[in-house]
């Protein structure tokens, strides 16, 4: 596998629960974004690639949710 060059962030920390739970939203569509791509680029049809969202999201689904 690639190995990709390490990069620095400076993160500044919300400093409300709205700006938390605005920056969780974006997290995890950044997250969710990576997935997808990575499934675009696999060498593979587009029916086991639709299999492997349909598992990732599956499982997913049934991950209890944090409580708050």
């Amino acid at each position: 596998m690639r190995r990709m060059a390490p990069v620095k962030v400076i993160f500044h920390f919300p400093k409300t629960e709205e700006g938390n739970k605005v920056l969780a939203m974006r997290v995890a569509e950044v997250h969710a974004n990576a997935v997808i791509q990575r499934i675009k680029d696999l060498d593979c049809s587009r029916a086991q690639k639709l299999e492997l969202l349909d598992a990732i999201i599956e499982s997913k689904q049934q991950t209890p949710q944090p409580i708050g």
